[in-house]
């Protein structure tokens, strides 16, 4: 059975952004589609998101899709990776492999480094579609972005003015430009 994991980024909560319209986007078609809140930034590591997502394992078959945001992204990477499992799509929303460093926020640059890879060229063998949404206007460096995505052979999908795909430049409640890809 094909379900659907929304996995949000750091510092978010699964009620954030355009989270719950992907949420109600795909449960209209008559699909699961689980977005857990994982751990806070004060408590945030890969292995506190990995311990806390451990429940929604089971779920996980060659039919499901996962949508994820920024270090959400790298965060199901990584997971599917560790746990050797196998998906059939993967949606990445500004998703990055390497620390920004032009970043407004240092800080959270140390605990994305935990959740990075050194195979990221692997994932191929672990989703058999991969897509990625960025824009030239994120705070993360473009070249990282599209560094991602070049190394994953995802789809890749520009949006000129998006930013980071938050509230702050139309990504509120709402993200139109993923509906066909789901």
């Amino acid at each position: 059975m094909k379900n659907y994991f929304v996995i949000h980024a750091l510092g978010n909560t699964a009620d954030d952004y355009w989270y719950k319209f992907v949420q109600k986007t795909v449960e209209k078609r008559g699909y699961k589609c689980f977005v857990p809140t994982l751990p806070p930034m004060e408590n945030m590591s890969y292995s506190s998101w990995a311990n806390a997502f451990d429940k929604y394992k089971k779920y996980i078959n060659k039919d499901s899709v996962f949508i994820a945001h920024s270090t959400g992204s790298i965060f199901s990477v990584k997971y599917l990776m560790s746990n050797n499992l196998k998906i059939q799509k993967f949606i990445g929303v500004v998703s990055f492999n390497k620390n920004n460093i032009n970043s407004p926020h240092p800080d959270w640059e140390l605990i994305n480094k935990t959740f990075f890879v050194d195979n990221l060229a692997d994932f191929k063998n672990y989703a058999t579609e991969r897509i990625c949404f960025y824009s030239p206007t994120d705070i993360y460096d473009f070249g990282i972005l599209d560094e991602f995505a070049t190394t994953i052979d995802a789809k890749k999908i520009i949006i000129k003015k998006a930013g980071h795909f938050t509230a702050t430049t139309g990504y509120g409640e709402k993200f139109p430009e993923i509906v066909e890809y789901l």
